[in-house]
């Protein structure tokens, strides 16, 4: 069952959530930082990553995204409580457009940034204004073996590639 979005910003399990984004079911999550994807290998079973370059925002006001791989962050913050569950959910103007965006389960015990992927699927620019809402966050109950500990749990205001420490 989705949990009401209210709940979660009532218990604390939800920061930095513009009233303006709650939705029914979810909770509207904004692009405030997107960096490309560089296109070289990457050691999975070490967790190096790609690399990211930052993308500056151009003469339009606004992020041009070719096609190719692009991680986000919104300046919401979730600790997913015992129990509990969240995931993105593309949002259907930018799926309509071929973007798609994509995240691993928000395990109980989560806590950081809500962030995600973006993948440009078709060719041409895509532009997105800072701040613009690109994916849905749902939180579900969930019959729980555990919670998450570990290394991509970050303190509100970090990301987990810059982490403090």
């Amino acid at each position: 069952m989705f949990i009401n979005p209210k709940i979660g910003i009532q218990e604390g399990w939800l920061k930095n959530v513009d009233e303006k984004n709650i939705q029914p079911n979810a909770i509207d999550i904004t692009a405030d930082q997107i960096w490309k994807v560089a296109q070289h290998d990457a050691d999975i079973t070490t967790k190096r990553h790609r690399n990211r370059n930052e993308v500056s925002i151009g003469d339009k006001g606004a992020w041009n995204l070719y096609q190719g791989v692009y991680d986000f962050a919104s300046v919401s913050y979730v600790e997913v409580p015992e129990g509990m569950v969240g995931w993105l959910r593309t949002r259907s103007t930018l799926n309509r457009n071929g973007i798609l965006v994509h995240s691993g389960l928000y395990d109980s015990g989560f806590k950081g940034p809500i962030c995600g992927m973006m993948y440009n699927m078709v060719g041409g620019n895509v532009y997105i204004m800072p701040g613009t809402p690109v994916a849905q966050f749902v939180i579900a109950r969930s019959d729980s073996e555990g919670i998450y500990s570990g290394g991509y749990n970050v303190a509100e205001g970090e990301n987990w590639f810059n982490k403090k420490g």
